[in-house]
């Protein structure tokens, strides 16, 4: 899981493309989506429940 903390300016195209190599097995946390690394939202006020959902969706799936 990546997490930008003080003054947040986004993953840069390169480091997302390089995330998508671990097939589905990490995700982001920031405002802007990706299209193919499960993306949630620092602003999401079940962000933890969120997160904590797809560890077990992908858990369960594996």
């Amino acid at each position: 899981m990546f997490y930008e903390e003080a003054k947040p300016q986004g993953f840069s195209q390169t480091f997302l493309d390089f995330l998508t190599r671990f097939d589905a097995t990490i995700c982001v946390i920031s405002d802007s989506p990706h299209p193919t690394i499960p993306t949630f939202s620092p602003q999401d006020p079940h962000l933890i429940q969120s997160i904590m959902n797809w560890v077990k969706r992908t858990i369960l799936e594996a």
